[in-house]
Formats: C-alpha cells, sequence, structure tokens
C-alpha cells in the first residue's frame, strides 16, 4: 500500500473516531434531558415522603385509607388490617408513573361538572410528612376509553385507565390475602395436631423440606409439593373480627412458622385460621390442609437424598481424603482439570444409584468415625459441596456398607456396596 493511501486511511479512522465521540456525547446529553423532563413532569414528586393515602369512592360513600409506619404499609380504615403487599407496591408503582398532561381540546373547554369532577368518581389523597397533601380527582372518561380526566391540585390532566381500574377494586382485595407476613423467609414448621399421630417438624433448607421429628428424613416430592401449598394457601375470605368468647368447634391442631427470629401462629379448623399476627377469621379451603391430616411416614421420601438428575453439572466423589471432580459437558460426562476419561455410562450409572438409593429396615445411630466415602450432587459447574445433597457411606468390621445424608441421625444398611463400586470407578488398588 503506498504512503498516500496509507495516510487517507488514518485520517479517515481518525474522523469517524471523533465523530462517534460527538454522536454518543449528543446522545448521553438527550437522555439527561428526556429524564431530567420525566422527573419534572410526575404528579406525585415527593411519593417517598408520603406516608398516608386515602383512596375515597364519593359516589359509594367508601373508602381505604393506607398509612406507612416504619417503612411498612398497612390499612387503617375501614378496618384494621394488614394490606396487600403485591396490591401496595402496584399503588405505589401506578402514582410514580403519573405525568402531567394537558387535556385536549375538545375537554379543555368544558366545565368541571361535564368533566365529572364535581362529584368525582375517585379521590386520592395522599399525605406527607411534613403534613403537605396532594389531591387527585378522578372524573369522565375521555371518548375513546383510555383515559379518565383528572384534576391534581386544581390543575387538569389525563390518567391511564390502569390506574383508574387498580382504585376500582373491592375493599377486602387491598388486604393482605396470605395466611402468614413470612413467606420466602419461612425456615421451620411444627404442626401439633389435635390428633398427635399426626404431628411432625421440619425444616427447610435449599428449598427442600425436611423432617426433624418424629424421625429424620426427606419429604417426598409430592409431600412437599401439598406442605407448600397449604402453607402459600390463599385467604378466600376474611370473616368478622375476632371476640374473645368467640368459639369455633373442634380444632384440627395449631401450627407454629418462624424464619429470621420471627414467630407466626396459626389455630387450623376445617375451613378457616386464626392467626396471631390478625385479628380476623381467615377462610381457607379445607383442602388445602388436607396433608396436615396424614400420618408422617406416608409423607417421607423413601429415598435418602431428593435431586433432579437432569439438573446436575457436576458430581463430587470424596475417597480416601481426596475430592475427584466430574463435570458434565456437551459430549457427556469427564474428570474436570484431567486428562482422565472414563465412560459416559458409568457416572449415569453411579448418579442413578444414588438417587435411588433409599432407607431400609435395617438401621443404626450414625457412627461417629468420618465417613469412609462421600458423593455430593451439584447444579453448579462450580460445586459448593456443602451446599449440595449428599450421600455418604460407611463400611463396618463385617464389610457392610452403611448409608446416610449429610445431616442424618441414622444411617441405613444398602444394597448397593458404594466402596466396592467407587474403586472400580477411580481404579484404586490397595
Amino acid at each position: 500500500m503506498s504512503k498516500t493511501k496509507i495516510l487517507f486511511f488514518s485520517v479517515f479512522l481518525l474522523c469517524a473516531f471523533w465523530g462517534l465521540q460527538q454522536f454518543n456525547a449528543s446522545m448521553n446529553t438527550e437522555d439527561v434531558d428526556e429524564s431530567g423532563e420525566v422527573l419534572a413532569n410526575r404528579l406525585f414528586d415527593d411519593l417517598e415522603s408520603i406516608d398516608k393515602i386515602v383512596l375515597s369512592r364519593p359516589r359509594y360513600g367508601n373508602s381505604v385509607t393506607l398509612l406507612r409506619r416504619d417503612g411498612a404499609w398497612s390499612m387503617t380504615e375501614p378496618v384494621v388490617d394488614e394490606v396487600s403487599t403485591s396490591v401496595m407496591l402496584l399503588l405505589l408503582n401506578e402514582l410514580n408513573g403519573l405525568r402531567k398532561t394537558e387535556l385536549p381540546n375538545n375537554l379543555s373547554q368544558q366545565s368541571t361538572a361535564d368533566l365529572g369532577l364535581d362529584t368525582p368518581n375517585f379521590v386520592v389523597e395522599a399525605i406527607a410528612i411534613d403534613s403537605v397533601s396532594h389531591t387527585l380527582l378522578l372524573g369522565a372518561q375521555t371518548v375513546e376509553g383510555d383515559f379518565a380526566v383528572g384534576q391534581f391540585d386544581g390543575a387538569t390532566c389525563l390518567v391511564p385507565n390502569s390506574f383508574v381500574s387498580l382504585l376500582s377494586r373491592s375493599i377486602d382485595s387491598w388486604r393482605d390475602q396470605r395466611l402468614s407476613s413470612l413467606g420466602g423467609r419461612l425456615q421451620k414448621v411444627e404442626w401439633s395436631a389435635s390428633d398427635a399421630q399426626f404431628s411432625f417438624v421440619a425444616n427447610k433448607a435449599d428449598n427442600v423440606w425436611r423432617f426433624a421429628e418424629p424421625f429424620a428424613g426427606l419429604f417426598g416430592l409430592n409431600a412437599s409439593s401439598l406442605l407448600d401449598a397449604a402453607l402459600g394457601a390463599r385467604i378466600s375470605s376474611i370473616g368478622a373480627p375476632l371476640s374473645p368468647d368467640q368459639t369455633f368447634g373442634p380444632k384440627l391442631g395449631q401450627m407454629r412458622l418462624s424464619g429470621n427470629g420471627k414467630e407466626v401462629m396459626l389455630d387450623i379448623y376445617s375451613g378457616f385460621v386464626v392467626s396471631s399476627e390478625r385479628d380476623y377469621l381467615l377462610h381457607v379451603l379445607p383442602q388445602r390442609f388436607a396433608i396436615l391430616q396424614q400420618l408422617p411416614m406416608t409423607l417421607r421420601s423413601q429415598r435418602i437424598l431428593e435431586f433432579n438428575p437432569q439438573h446436575l453439572s457436576a458430581v463430587v466423589v470424596r475417597y480416601r481424603q481426596q475430592d475427584y471432580v466430574f463435570a458434565k459437558t456437551s459430549t457427556g460426562w469427564h474428570e474436570k482439570n484431567t486428562t482422565v476419561d472414563f465412560s459416559n455410562s458409568i457416572i449415569v450409572d453411579l448418579i442413578d444409584q444414588v438417587r435411588l438409593a433409599q432407607f431400609s429396615d435395617s438401621t443404626q445411630e450414625r457412627p461417629s468415625r468420618q465417613a469412609d466415602g462421600m458423593i455430593a450432587m451439584s447444579i453448579s459447574r462450580v460445586p459448593h459441596i456443602e451446599k449440595c445433597p449428599q450421600l455418604l457411606w460407611w463400611v463396618d468390621a463385617n464389610q457392610q456398607v452403611w448409608i446416610g445424608s449429610k445431616d442424618s441421625r441414622q444411617v441405613y444398611l444398602s444394597e448397593v456396596n458404594f466402596e466396592l463400586g467407587i474403586k472400580g470407578i477411580l481404579a484404586i488398588k490397595h
């Protein structure tokens, strides 16, 4: 290439780089201006300081009052109760999205009576910590039906129908429909049934339910789903306020829920619940609690470990104080960070044997010594062994193999000799 062409090409690249910088600078400036304009057009520009919201329907003579204390919202009128967190979040998002908009010409010349603002369909009052308040009136719908005519602190505007629909909710739909506020923080369930044979204690870790009483063991997959469904049951309706002398009939039992240092007590009857968090009778479909009337032994998984082989990315084998990591690749299972190539079917068979390992009638206390071997199943390609389902084994003086999970207090006689199987896989010789 000639010197002239090289010089021309270099100048072209410099110009292109300079032009790209100018374009990016102009785009960033436009973004800032647009963002600033959007913020300036917000109706409720001090939403973060609002601690009271009153939603009224003048035509029906009812209202809902929401109050924020210590960062948490609750309902104070027409009843004192917990507010639905999801609905509250939706309301705050809608309020945050309202913008100042001018009325079109065909509406701007009409009177407030014609616009439905003299007797509005809805009134929203937002009161801030410093007692500064804002009032939004919602009147008639536009001809297209996409907006309602609003009046915010005296100035007319358009409000999207999504906000109007939210305000049209029934009073009960603003109330919390959950049995417990623990949600994802739930870690322990203590079920004390009126008939003691149905009682159990269960802990949840890594999204898996395990029995702690009357025995140690996993919930079956179906039983685990049923327990989650019972604990996550939605309230079908909220009854009248509780009174001290109120009677309820036969009780199925009492459930203590705990997690992150918080406890919730539920007295469970057929068709309704009395909660330590609420002052109302909570109606729930009776079939939701069918699992609580089954013997714990029927809910227990017969498998020592519960995992889905399709979700595995790595398997860790610990034998004679050494870890062997097998990683799943597009071509099968291979030992990680080595050139050793194992038959893919061998690792698949090992996973299957671990998955099928079951409790047996022959059981004993877990040995106090360290396990002779361990197999961990990881959904991550970089295994965190302490978080993985683990099968451990011990070989006794009679060369029998006893197996258990990492947190089990009992071990069970195994039909599969994992000791010999791992020796064969790793070709370990005495």
